[in-house]
């Protein structure tokens, strides 16, 4: 049920943009709209001669809600005597989705081409229906260990932090240039439908946007493709696709010293981690807060790599490869602002007296 809901919405926008060209039939939409279907679950596909592997992310979430809620449903069926766990219903939900696009994929797909992107995808279904899933049957959460949870809850703050530093870059970027944005879109001349249509498909790869934008905040930037870079130091531009959202680039050439205010995202993702990691505990030594928060921000950097890479694929051959955040300038330069940070914070917090502490550790 979830992968016919899931595969009508990636057809649908397939069809839109359909409507507004006269250079294909509506099977030919229909199977453009699978092959984004697979490419939606992290399946790398071919269009036309050109492999795609590049995730949208933004249709992928609402999979992966989709997916959740038949957690919940199946999770609200299990009765107190069973020893259903939340895992369980997790598992079995994701693989009956993941059927379907199991067969598709060796009819139309290239699932070997990038099988840890697949994997990626997967366990962001999982994690999405053991989350919600796991809501309903309170037992099961009731056994998650508490610094487990404290540990969790600082690395989620801090890829807050950092999306929602990326969607303020973003933002920004549209509106400054807004004008090229709106050129573009008018070059393009899509019509009523083709507008829609397209306007769907770049909010499918808003998730990606925010995550190269949180990228180019920390300092490490993003390639669009060989040869590219988009860093607050500096960028260089081949030819760029006629999309509307690329617009929002800067220009040509080193950056200026306003871009670099950008790099505090950094910090107070860092900052944000150790305080949510540390607030609860009344009693600390300054050495261990310290400590503690620069491991919280090192895991925060390694999780938001793990994004980075997530969110990054090819849009074709050649010059269209390696879309995406640079993954070893982000390590250094999101472990050590994060990490310093974090023990920056944490030496902060230790430091200052705690109600009911007497500085020993607990």
């Amino acid at each position: 049920m979830s992968a016919a809901a899931s595969w009508a919405l990636c057809a649908g926008i397939a069809v839109l943009g359909w409507f507004a060209t006269d250079s294909a039939s509506f099977t030919d939409a229909l199977g453009l709209g699978t092959r984004f279907w697979l490419l939606v679950n992290g399946v790398g596909v071919r269009i036309g001669a050109i492999p795609v592997t590049l995730v949208p992310w933004g249709v992928t979430a609402v999979i992966a809600f989709l997916i959740a809620r038949f957690a919940v449903a199946s999770a609200r069926r299990v009765r107190a005597d069973q020893t259903t766990t939340g895992a369980t219903i997790a598992v079995v939900t994701v693989a009956a989705y993941l059927v379907p696009v199991l067969v598709v994929s060796v009819r139309l797909g290239v699932p070997w081409r990038v099988p840890g992107r697949w994997a990626a995808v997967i366990m962001a279904f999982l994690l999405a229906a053991l989350w919600l899933g796991g809501r309903t049957l309170r037992a099961e959460r009731a056994k998650a260990p508490r610094r487990g949870l404290r540990i969790g809850r600082a690395v989620v703050a801090a890829q807050l932090v950092m999306l929602v530093a990326g969607a303020a870059l973003l933002t920004t970027g549209l509106g400054m240039h807004f004008k090229r944005v709106e050129a573009l879109h008018e070059s393009l001349q899509p019509g009523v439908a083709g507008a829609i249509a397209l306007l769907l498909l770049q909010l499918a790869f808003v998730p990606n946007a925010l995550v190269w934008s949180a990228s180019y905040a920390l300092g490490s930037g993003f390639s669009l493709g060989a040869g590219s870079v988009v860093a607050p130091a500096g960028t260089q531009l081949g030819i760029v696709p006629a999309i509307p959202l690329l617009g929002a680039l800067p220009a040509a050439g080193p950056g200026g010293t306003a871009q670099l205010w950008w790099l505090a995202a950094g910090a107070v993702a860092g900052a944000t981690a150790c305080w949510m990691s540390l607030a609860d505990r009344q009693a600390l030594r300054f050495d261990q807060a310290s400590l503690r928060g620069g491991a919280c921000g090192l895991f925060a950097c390694v999780v938001f790599a793990g994004l980075a890479w997530a969110a990054s694929g090819d849009v074709g051959m050649l010059r269209l490869t390696d879309m995406g955040p640079r993954l070893f300038p982000l390590l250094v330069m999101a472990g050590t602002t994060m990490g310093l940070s974090g023990m920056i914070a944490g030496l902060v917090l230790g430091l200052i007296p705690r109600r009911g502490g007497n500085g020993d550790n607990r």
